[in-house]
């Protein structure tokens, strides 16, 4: 069966790439910053893809398969909002 990320480790995939580290990521979504690094690593692992580059004290960087990747990430999460938005109608 393929790898299927959960919308949650989406949501920190998001965050870091807008945070540019796993530390912002964290205080943004008020979790730990191990939680964010596990759910990176299952993301990356699952997928096959390298999806930051990791650079010292510069934080992270998404590669291109990470940008592409963030693309997607953000229409799921919007999808999601969607049907959440559509079953409180409901």
């Amino acid at each position: 069966m393929p790898f299927r990320p959960a919308l949650r480790q989406l949501d920190y995939l998001v965050a870091v790439a807008e945070g540019g580290s796993v530390a912002a990521a964290a205080r943004a979504l008020h979790v730990s910053a191990p939680s964010i690094s596990a759910a990176l690593a299952q993301i990356e692992a699952g997928l096959g893809l390298r999806l930051f580059l990791r650079r010292r004290a510069q934080g992270l960087a998404p590669t291109p398969a990470g940008r592409r990747l963030l693309e997607e990430a953000r229409a799921a999460l919007r999808a999601a909002e969607r049907v959440a938005a559509v079953a409180a109608d409901l």
